[in-house]
């Protein structure tokens, strides 16, 4: 095998890594998201329940996969429509925890008194 040695001009190598640098900032770009966290604060009493499913398979978060109909998350969504918690929103933190699924998990089922907080990731596509 020999080897073969570049006959380019210097401008078709510019245009290949302009064009390289042109879809470089458009898969940055279409892979950006936009995160927005606030704070939610629950009480719980004898015989209620969150009324939310998650999957803790992430590992550090807690992620949303049903808000049911009833329940105390569906109450702070009724009386907080700006701060409601929705499907694919990740639960970061509950009274101090975070890092570990398990323990937010833990956190939610064994405190009475909840301060959460709730991360929404906006993912932005792009059609090709």
């Amino acid at each position: 095998m020999g080897s073969q040695l570049c006959t380019a001009t210097e401008t078709e190598v510019r245009d290949v890594l302009t064009d390289a640098a042109s879809l470089r900032a458009m898969k940055d770009k279409s892979s950006s998201t936009s995160k927005s966290t606030w704070t939610v604060l629950l009480r719980k009493y004898p015989g209620c329940s969150l009324g939310m499913d998650v999957d803790l398979f992430e590992g550090t978060a807690l992620v949303v996969y049903v808000v049911c109909k009833t329940g105390l998350v569906a109450d702070w969504n009724n009386e907080n429509p700006s701060k409601a918690i929705q499907k694919g929103d990740r639960v970061l933190e509950v009274n101090g925890t975070k890092g570990d699924a398990w323990a937010l998990a833990h956190a939610c089922i064994d405190d009475q008194e909840l301060k959460i907080v709730v991360q929404r990731v906006s993912h932005c596509t792009l059609k090709l």
